[in-house]
């Protein structure tokens, strides 16, 4: 039986919430809390560079230009983030804002409840290819769809070879952290915080969920302004993910390609 890319990530999801448990419970009878400073370090490598900035900011809304190798790169660390391929999430997230809060949106809490919204119990429509049209010309992004476990099979290789613990430290727990904190943007940005823009939709700028997601809080400006790779338009709305993207970009988009 082959399993769809959906089913494989799922898949995977539960398997690192189980060494997740494993991993607590080692810190607990071995105490050996330290390691849970690995997994924070490592989420918030792979989160804010694989997810906050490669999946959303720039593979998603196409927001600003990076020289290739750097895409790539990016692309590849949120695969290990285990959400998706780049061609999978960015399909979701570009229909997600097409249809947001409405019945055609994939994961709307006002649609499918809180509880189904956040555990990725989904509204998986079939989705047009349109969506990610330029994406699929693109030969690394297919190999990395195409691949999908394959790479994160190999990625738990080399942290394995380095030291076994690493497979639930660095790459498990990271894991789990970086599907909850998108979950965080889905459910909470959606009901709590504030609107700076009367937009048709409930999206919000939530202190809470951008704690939790690193930077990717200010959901309603986001909404607003999709196509704007800086979130953060007050004096104390800090954008972490804004900070190294000034760093890497060429420049700015205000379409997608």
């Amino acid at each position: 039986m082959t399993l769809t890319h959906n089913q494989i990530v799922r898949s995977l999801q539960i398997f690192n919430h189980v060494l997740l448990i494993i991993g607590v419970l080692s810190c607990w009878f071995l105490n050996q809390w330290d390691w849970l400073l690995v997994s924070v370090y490592f989420y918030i490598i792979t989160g804010m560079l694989g997810v906050n900035i490669g999946y959303h900011r720039l593979l998603s809304h196409r927001s600003f230009q990076t020289y290739k190798p750097i895409e790539n790169l990016l692309s590849l660390i949120g695969v290990v983030t285990t959400i998706g391929s780049p061609m999978a999430w960015s399909a979701i997230h570009r229909q997600h804002h097409k249809s947001a809060d409405k019945p055609d949106d994939p994961h709307s809490p006002y649609q499918l409840g809180k509880f189904r919204a956040w555990m990725g119990f989904w509204n998986y429509l079939p989705l047009s290819p349109k969506l990610i049209r330029e994406m699929r010309k693109d030969r690394f992004q297919k190999f990395l769809h195409s691949y999908y476990l394959q790479i994160v099979v190999v990625y738990c290789l080399i942290l394995f070879a380095i030291n076994p613990w690493l497979v639930i430290f660095g790459y498990a727990i990271p894991a789990c952290l970086c599907l909850h904190s998108t979950s965080s943007i889905i459910v909470i940005a959606h009901y709590h915080g504030y609107k700076l823009y009367q937009i048709n939709d409930q999206s919000r700028n939530s202190w809470i969920a951008h704690l939790m997601s690193l930077g990717e809080g200010w959901h309603n400006t986001h909404h607003a302004k999709p196509y704007q790779w800086q979130h953060g338009e007050k004096w104390w709305e800090l954008d972490p993910p804004s900070w190294i993207i000034r760093l890497i970009k060429i420049q700015s988009n205000k379409n997608l390609s």
